[in-house]
């Protein structure tokens, strides 16, 4: 994307010393059109400083800086940029100022959506894909080793009772840090189910989940005392039998010349 700017100064030389320090190339670099030639004119009468049209096209880091600091000043943040490019042109931002929290979010799902973002930014300007990575206060670093802590954590808990372990959602960028640490780590093995936002990592047992063997359900220990039944048959019909556990529990005043047998 070409953008055009105008400077203006006493002179086309000086109008150029500007421009390149302002879009940060050399004076040979820029392709630019003198509109305006500086005039001197008569004891300073009609005087008029030279203009010139500067046409730009921004450069990948360039534009994603302009990005970056449009939207910090949308968003009423202060906050100093700073920029590392390694020997394979991958770009790593670096933010640093006060109340920087809102940046980052919930286990940094803020700070993921601005990279994204300024990824996208980055790589409409070139060739070839750019990759880059955006950090505030060490906050990555930070996150790392807590996550690895956690996967540490984890496979004790996997390797002591033999079930798998499902962790919470997380980015892929969190997810390939458990799965690093894991194949670290003798006795247990991950991967990952669900998809989108609910993407997890499951961590098992190497071999498989532990079976626990049922118990056979414990019958109740039959009683020593022999149950007491009692029949009471009476000489008219219909004969009647009633049981109970004991004597004292059936009202033989109900019943007329009745013979108790002990079954």
């Amino acid at each position: 994307m070409i953008q055009e700017f105008t400077f203006t100064a006493k002179s086309v030389e000086e109008a150029l010393a500007l421009a390149s320090q302002q879009l940060q190339k050399n004076s040979s670099q820029l392709d630019y059109v003198v509109l305006e030639e500086a005039k001197k004119g008569f004891l300073g009468i009609g005087s008029s400083d030279a203009k010139i049209l500067v046409k730009h096209t921004p450069g990948v880091r360039e534009a994603t800086e302009s990005f970056l600091k449009t939207f910090l000043r949308n968003a009423n943040i202060e906050a100093v940029i700073h920029c590392e490019e390694n020997e394979q042109g991958n770009i790593a931002y670096t933010l640093e100022g006060e109340d920087l929290g809102v940046l980052i979010g919930h286990h940094g799902e803020v700070l993921d959506s601005l990279q994204y973002l300024i990824s996208l930014v980055t790589n409409r300007h070139g060739d070839d894909f750019v990759r880059v990575s955006i950090d505030i206060e060490n906050y990555r670093s930070k996150r790392e080793n807590t996550l690895k802590a956690l996967a540490k954590k984890t496979a004790q808990r996997v390797k002591k009772y033999g079930r798998n372990v499902t962790f919470e959602p997380m980015s892929a960028y969190e997810r390939r840090i458990i799965h690093s640490q894991a194949q670290e780590i003798e006795g247990v093995t991950t991967h990952s189910i669900g998809s989108g936002d609910e993407r997890r990592v499951v961590m098992s047992p190497v071999g498989g989940v532990k079976r626990e063997s049922r118990r056979p359900k414990q019958q109740a220990p039959a009683s020593d005392k022999p149950k007491v039944v009692y029949e009471y048959n009476p000489v008219r019909e219909p004969r009647t039998i009633v049981k109970a556990k004991s004597i004292d529990d059936i009202n033989l005043a109900d019943v007329e010349d009745t013979e108790m047998v002990n079954l």
